[in-house]
């Protein structure tokens, strides 16, 4: 009889333990809910009509601008004409982020959101804290030096045959 008190004492422990991991589980689930619940706030985000939703999310970052041609209009002012595609593009930016005392810097940037697009010529204004005079542009990397004029011309050029 002495084994067989042993075992409902087992018994009693297994079912005790169980059910505190229970309580506990149920604890950190609603204070999960309450506090912190991250799946359901993705599910309730409202999508826009026309939208399908989709479990692969596109992100459109800016990208760098094909520049064609650089104009100076006044002392500070430049038009870049940026090679943009007709409907797959927004946001085209020129933005002059370094100046000094022999080249200006300037970031051209646009967000293209579709591939396959047409090109066309946008004109983008970029204005400097100084004139601009004789120095050099570093537009996305390339130098652009000043001719006759008052255009630009691109500093480096692979040799064609």
């Amino acid at each position: 009889m002495k084994a067989s008190g042993s075992v409902w004492v087992g018994y009693g422990v297994a079912v005790v333990v169980t059910f505190l991991v229970g309580v506990l589980s149920f604890s950190v689930f609603v204070l999960a809910k309450v506090f912190g619940g991250s799946e359901a706030d993705e599910e309730s985000v409202p999508v826009p009509r026309g939208v399908a939703s989709s479990p692969v999310v596109q992100v459109v970052r800016p990208t760098a601008a094909a520049v064609m041609d650089v104009y100076a209009v006044k002392a500070n002012q430049l038009v870049l004409i940026v090679a943009t595609p007709t409907g797959c593009a927004q946001k085209v930016r020129a933005v002059a982020y370094a100046e000094g005392a022999g080249a200006v810097g300037v970031r051209v940037t646009q967000r293209v959101y579709r591939r396959g697009c047409s090109m066309t010529a946008e004109p983008v204004l970029v204005t400097t804290k100084a004139p601009v005079g004789g120095r050099t542009l570093l537009v996305n990397g390339v130098p652009w030096t000043r001719v006759a004029g008052g255009g630009y011309e691109e500093g480096l050029r692979t040799s064609t045959p």
